[in-house]
């Protein structure tokens, strides 16, 4: 798959193709191969594909986060600091 660390894709070599360049198998499916691999190992945005690794953030912040509903939500700080919410310590 022709994709950088940055999520940047590039198609393989020889595409894109130019005017006049009859469709080859041999360059289609390697093509459409690539692409569906880089599709298949992407997030969707509307949250259906789960993560399976840990997400790096880089320094960066995540923004417009909802406040916590259940167990296991990320808390945003405005819900620490405005929410009324019960600290279950476990045992120890």
């Amino acid at each position: 798959m022709s994709r950088n660390g940055s999520g940047t894709y590039t198609l393989p070599a020889g595409n894109p193709v130019v005017t006049g360049t009859s469709i080859a198998s041999t360059w289609a499916n390697t093509t459409m191969s690539d692409i569906a691999a880089g599709l298949t190992q992407s997030v969707a945005a509307d949250g259906q594909t789960p993560m399976t690794g840990s997400l790096n953030m880089t320094n960066n912040t995540i923004e417009n986060l909802a406040d916590a509903t259940a167990s296991g939500d990320a808390v945003s700080v405005n819900y620490l600091q405005t929410g009324t919410y019960t600290l279950n310590c476990g045992t120890f």
